[in-house]
């Protein structure tokens, strides 16, 4: 998943793979309008394609901030001033789509820059910017002039004779000009800027609230028997940070969800009580016993509904559906039903099979079981699966040679050649030498990406690959620039984008050696990559962030599966010592592990995406006022395991929509799982290191961008439509 930066207005034009920019974005005005910024004045919109990252201070920012508004500005009269009589495709559409693209790049490169760094000082300088950035969208610069331009030129006879791709355009900024919110009274549009601006500083609010919780709970213990069974590490620096805080100065030990984690209370301590204690704790998130986070979820689903509704929509669910594949909420919530349905007998199963197990344990026949004893009784019974342990692999995952048969097994199937650039980190007043990539921090990668039929170069990505002090956590795409077709459809300006993760960097004297959970994130990734890279059409706005936000993580899904597969294994890996090959017996296994993937882990992500539906969908007429937990439990009623006592609902927690960009959309990742799913039976089919299907798979999906709908490009590829049975039978495995 994506973790979006908590402004989101200012962020939602640097959609890494959540979201494309909802405003314009990239111009057609008069030359005047063009000339009015020279480009290679300002660092954060210059023309090169490689972005001179040791030029982009903060003052820099504030400046090219304020052009790219003037050339906005010069771009909307523009586009006011056009009549029917000389309306055209470029002095409209596209017109209006690129009237701020350099506010695009800006905001791109200093939400990368920030989470590449953790430079306070670009925060600081985001929230002056953002504010400048409000106070230009706060003008609505001839809006109901342009918004009547563009209805007119929706119905002129010239839109029927362009290129399929090109009407596709025209709807889309149809249906962007509707949730823009131009159609509406000024009294509307006006309600809705309040709205949107609430629901910013909501979700900024929730998020701090998440984020502190952690230090929001503690428990001081004065006596040690409670604590019989707690390892003498874990208890000497327990006693050493309780006793500080002891108010007699008396021994003490402290638990808590920081310095003395509660975790291992819960896997090692003998006492029940204890335990009970230390659940609650890790469970206090969100919760009245830290920050209660319920009071802001109320007021966040009482807005969106508002919004819905204010647009046209019954609810925010399906706003948030319009333009996407399942085109409604209730498809959305159709789809995550069915896989309920079919996945229920593997779930009761599991549950069945773990009461057994439990039982066992406390020699009694449990019909539910503490949630606080789960990790005790656990350390006491046997796997509840195969003892293999997927990094028995980890020996033969030396890094480099990993990343370059990552690199030869997709040049393979996708037709493509990758061209490694000298780079070199450049500080503010340095000047970069000739022929140089500069990069924003010391190790960072650039690769170019060219057509190998043609020799056609295709985009360049930077790979910032090993964690460092300030970097953001986890793993990311995003797309910097998109490349700009040429004035005859065809290649023009390359894209590029930046792969980030926070891999274990080499240590001297050690070998440099990835795990299987790296070696995942590296080929997720990496398929984000070449959907971004590969993504070319008549039309920069069908750069592949544009494709529908349900479709966005299918490719990553489709090549991530090419980690289990023995054929491609063989390929990279070799033991770090003896060079020998990944012996096939450890192959087979862990291609078995594949096939019987956690299904908790499979139902939680779809309870999840329930509650995110359902909430969103129905809570202004169903649930409106009633206590958050209770209505959660009521929700997921047939598939909760059966506890003692339930959990706070993980929606107290859930920043992916309450904060973030996955509102109502939680469901994407596991329909985009299922599409990969069953697409990857067709390269098991075929053969997974089979050219033709990589073509195929090129073809049909990555090159198109968003010139075409999902669904459409999917069924292309299969040759018919979608099937879950290939997801179901992957979690149906004992």
């Amino acid at each position: 998943m994506m973790n979006l930066h908590p402004l989101l207005f200012l962020f939602a034009a640097t959609c890494g793979l959540c979201a494309a920019a909802e405003s314009a974005v990239a111009p057609d005005a008069p030359a005047a309008a063009e000339s009015a910024v020279p480009r290679q004045a300002h660092p954060f919109f210059r023309d090169a394609l490689y972005p001179a990252w040791s030029q982009m201070t903060m003052e820099q920012a504030m400046v090219d901030t304020r052009a790219a508004i003037a050339e906005a500005r010069a771009r909307l009269e523009a586009i006011a001033a056009v009549t029917p009589e000389t309306a055209t495709f470029d002095n409209t559409f596209l017109a209006w789509y690129k009237a701020d693209e350099n506010l695009k790049l800006l905001t791109n490169y200093l939400y990368h820059l920030h989470t590449a760094t953790g430079d306070s000082a670009i925060q600081h300088a985001m929230y002056d910017i953002q504010n400048e950035i409000m106070g230009y969208k706060a003008e609505g610069l001839h809006a109901a002039r342009i918004a009547q331009v563009l209805r007119e030129a929706s119905q002129a006879p010239w839109v029927a004779q362009l290129s399929p791709a090109r009407r596709r355009f025209v709807q889309q900024q149809m249906d962007r000009l509707r949730d823009s919110g131009l159609y509406l009274s000024p009294e509307q549009q006006a309600r809705k800027a309040a709205i949107e601006t609430e629901l910013s500083h909501l979700g900024y609010r929730f998020t701090v609230f998440v984020k502190s919780a952690p230090r929001m709970w503690q428990l001081l213990i004065t006596d040690p028997a409670e604590l019989e069974g707690m390892p003498a590490g874990w208890m000497q620096l327990a006693e050493k940070e309780g006793t500080a805080l002891s108010p007699d100065g008396k021994p003490a030990w402290l638990i808590n969800l920081t310095t003395v984690p509660a975790a291992p209370v819960l896997r090692y301590c003998k006492v029940a009580e204890t335990r009970r204690k230390c659940w609650l704790g890790t469970m206090s998130a969100g919760t009245p016993r830290s920050l209660d986070t319920e009071p802001i979820i109320a007021r966040i689903l009482e807005q969106r509904h508002e919004l819905a509704t204010l647009m046209g929509y019954a609810n925010y669910a399906d706003m948030q559906a319009s333009r996407r594949m399942m085109g409604s909420g209730e498809k959305a919530l159709a789809f995550v039903d069915e896989m309920l349905q079919k996945s229920k007998p593997a779930w009761d199963a599991y549950v069945a099979a773990e009461m057994k197990r439990f039982s066992q344990a406390c020699g009694q026949e449990l019909t539910a079981v503490n949630p606080w004893d789960v990790e005790y009784l656990n350390r006491h019974l046997p796997p509840k699966r195969s003892s293999f342990n997927v990094n028995a692999i980890t020996p033969y995952l030396q890094a480099e040679k990993v990343i370059s048969g990552l690199l030869n097994i997709w040049s393979g199937l996708l037709g493509v050649q990758f061209e490694e650039l000298p780079t070199a980190f450049i500080k503010p007043g340095e000047t970069a030498p000739a022929g140089v990539v500069e990069t924003w921090a010391p190790g960072v990668r650039c690769i170019a990406v060219k057509d190998t039929a043609s020799g056609k170069h295709l985009g360049s990505f930077y790979m910032d690959l090993y964690a460092r002090p300030g970097k953001r956590p986890q793993a990311w795409c995003l797309p910097l620039r998109d490349g700009e077709p040429a004035a005859d459809g065809s290649l023009g300006e390359p894209h590029l984008a930046a792969l980030m993760a926070n891999l274990t960097p080499p240590r001297e004297g050690r070998p440099h050696l990835f795990n299987h959970g790296e070696l995942y994130m590296l080929f997720h990734e990496f398929g984000h990559m070449m959907h971004m890279m590969l993504g070319h059409g008549e039309l920069r706005a069908h750069c592949t962030a544009e494709v529908e936000r349900d479709f966005i993580e299918t490719p990553s899904q489709i090549q991530e599966c090419w980690i289990w597969e023995p054929e491609a294994l063989a390929t990279f890996t070799s033991h770090y010592m003896t060079g020998e090959p990944l012996p096939a017996g450890l192959a087979q296994q862990l291609a078995a592990t594949r096939g019987s993937n956690p299904i908790e882990m499979h139902m939680r992500m779809l309870c999840t995406s329930k509650l995110d539906l359902e909430l969103h969908m129905h809570y202004h007429d169903k649930y409106k006022g009633r206590p958050l937990d209770e209505v959660c439990r009521e929700i997921l009623a047939p598939w909760l395991f059966p506890y003692t006592e339930q959990p706070p609902s993980e929606v107290r927690t859930l920043t992916y929509t309450m904060a973030e960009g996955y509102a109502a959309a939680l469901y994407t990742y596991k329909w985009s799982e299922m599409l990969a799913a069953d697409a990857m039976s067709r390269f098991r089919k075929e053969g997974v290191l089979n050219p033709a299907t990589g073509a195929d798979y090129r073809r049909c999906i990555l090159d198109r961008g968003s010139s075409v709908p999902a669904m459409q490009q999917i069924r292309d590829f299969l040759g018919r439509e979608p099937q879950p049975e290939a997801l179901i039978e992957r979690y149906s495995k004992p």
